[in-house]
């Protein structure tokens, strides 16, 4: 299949949109691994990060088969997408990788994701600003942007921002999580009500369905670790346990 190059906002105008001072989680993930360790999130040597990891893609998987996509033509945007490890799941589906591109703020992460993912396409900006002609993209994607994104007129941006370039009657998921961190101002929950306000308000679109991910990080790690078989059994037997929603728009 011929790769078609996206058109960008640079193409359309005298150079790309500032992207200002905006840092949306920047500080945030510094300290957050410096406290937490490299390992924290490491398939390989953290034993607490396996069902999670699989309850996610899991949900992930499903909400992309609702939509009934076929994956071949499809071009797809992971906003936040850190080291391009999200777009592993839409390989897996079927997803050519000329057809899949992320953007993210962090410079050393956007680096790591062209190493890894040469075919992909990575830059880094602002998701308050992207640089991307409107309705350019099948499916927009984002995982766990939303819960480190405090500021309300900035996640309106990045909502708005997402639903201008994709393509009307095409989709948005939303991988993110619906309780906050007690006690943090680095987080705010993605509940359904705030979908709502920065997506559905004077119906630029509709919710399409609801999938279950991870559990809430402190049961969902010890079970993953110690008693992987309970894992989702709990999930299904007590959906208020479940921390993590995928949930699937279709832009109108």
């Amino acid at each position: 299949m011929k790769n078609i190059d996206v058109p960008t906002l640079t193409d359309q105008k005298n150079g790309p949109p500032s992207r200002g001072d905006r840092t949306i989680g920047k500080e945030w993930y510094k300290g957050y691994y410096a406290s937490q360790g490299a390992n924290r999130n490491s398939l390989l040597f953290n034993p607490e990060v396996l069902f999670q990891n699989l309850a996610q893609e899991a949900a992930v998987v499903r909400a992309v088969q609702s939509i009934g996509s076929n994956g071949l033509d499809e071009r797809v945007l992971d906003v936040g997408c850190g080291d391009g490890s999200s777009l592993i799941t839409f390989l897996r589906l079927g997803f050519p990788p000329h057809n899949l591109y992320g953007v993210d703020l962090q410079e050393g992460r956007i680096r790591r994701a062209q190493e890894r993912f040469p075919s992909m396409h990575f830059q880094q900006g602002d998701a308050t600003r992207l640089d991307y002609a409107s309705e350019t993209f099948d499916l927009l994607f984002e995982s766990t942007m939303f819960i480190h994104s405090v500021d309300v007129q900035l996640s309106q941006q990045i909502a708005d921002e997402m639903l201008r370039v994709t393509k009307p009657g095409r989709h948005l998921i939303l991988c993110d999580w619906r309780y906050a961190k007690p006690g943090s101002d680095a987080h705010k929950a993605l509940s359904p009500k705030r979908i709502a306000r920065l997506f559905l308000a004077g119906e630029k679109a509709v919710r399409c369905g609801v999938f279950r991910g991870p559990l809430i990080p402190p049961i969902g790690r010890f079970l993953s670790h110690r008693s992987p078989a309970t894992y989702f059994l709990l999930q299904g037997l007590f959906p208020f346990l479940v921390g993590q929603l995928v949930t699937v728009l279709r832009k109108i």
